[in-house]
């Protein structure tokens, strides 16, 4: 009812002039109008999250914080997201696709003198932490060791493990060193900001002498397999190389580490320590 003359107040959705119907679920309207084609807010904000996601900044930043005060950076850009996800019919991976063939998505993280200072236009990469259920996920995939979490199936990854029920303490970040190191954020509200993804001296100090890497590169694993199989030095360093940086050593670090083990080349010790130093690296642990 109105608050002054108590007339009835029939519900609308946000904007709208006509009221809501009452026949059936009033969610199934608010849900229709929400993702509606016409609804430019949803779109463009849906748009600009998943450009954040795979940029690393939005368009609009914060990605929550949209408001007059706080244009986008580039608004063609935005439009122009925003337009190509409503004429695919909202496809996420029709325009992830065209994102990560963009030129923008594809720049070095390298920058030169002219765009040094840059930060709000994309005229190069950000450097980005890896989430901290990606880490963890890549951590386990690596090593082929296996994280079990409290509460959940064996073999669950660590971006599914979430709080099943309000207040759940066995949920994505209660109790876990790791995911508290690393910022996961606990779902205690819908905003984007309580995901932290700065480096810190602790995230450091954890993968350096913390149980995550420790656990893994002394329990068997990838090494251990790559022994077994009775492959070479320089092929073992190598797949090491191709397992966490996606990449082949060059002609330096294949020599300087094959020294390293001329001795000792079947003691699992030496490679523990080449994997623990590719682990470690901002190579590994960093999106560029």
């Amino acid at each position: 009812q109105h608050l002054v003359d108590g007339r009835p107040m029939p519900a609308r959705t946000l904007g709208a002039t006509e009221p809501v119907e009452h026949d059936g679920d009033p969610r199934q309207q608010l849900a229709d109008w929400l993702t509606s084609a016409d609804n430019e807010m949803f779109s463009r904000n849906l748009a600009n999250r998943i450009w954040a996601q795979l940029i690393g900044r939005g368009v609009v930043e914060p990605v929550d914080d949209v408001r007059i005060s706080n244009p986008p950076t580039n608004e063609p850009l935005l439009r122009a997201l925003s337009d190509h996800l409503v004429d695919s019919g909202f496809n996420l991976r029709s325009l992830v696709r065209d994102i990560c063939n963009s030129r923008v998505y594809q720049l070095s993280s390298q920058p030169n003198e002219s765009n040094r200072s840059d930060t709000r236009q994309f005229s190069h990469a950000r450097l980005r932490r890896l989430r901290a259920d990606v880490l963890m996920d890549s951590v386990v995939t690596v090593t082929n060791v296996a994280r079990n979490f409290s509460g959940f199936p064996e073999g669950t990854r660590a971006i599914d493990v979430y709080p099943r029920v309000a207040g759940d303490t066995s949920g994505p970040q209660y109790g876990d060193q790791f995911f508290e190191t690393f910022g996961r954020s606990s779902r205690a509200t819908i905003c984007a900001c309580e995901t932290k993804s700065e480096p810190t001296l602790s995230q450091s100090l954890h993968m350096a002498v913390g149980d995550t890497l420790r656990a893994r590169l002394g329990a068997g694993g990838r090494i251990k397999e790559l022994l077994d199989a009775k492959e070479s030095p320089e092929a073992i360093i190598k797949e090491l190389f191709i397992l966490a940086l996606c990449r082949r050593p060059t002609p330096e670090e294949i020599s300087s580490l094959l020294a390293l083990i001329e001795d000792s080349p079947k003691d699992s010790a030496f490679y523990e320590d080449i994997f623990w130093g590719l682990l470690n690296s901002t190579e590994f642990t960093f999106n560029h």
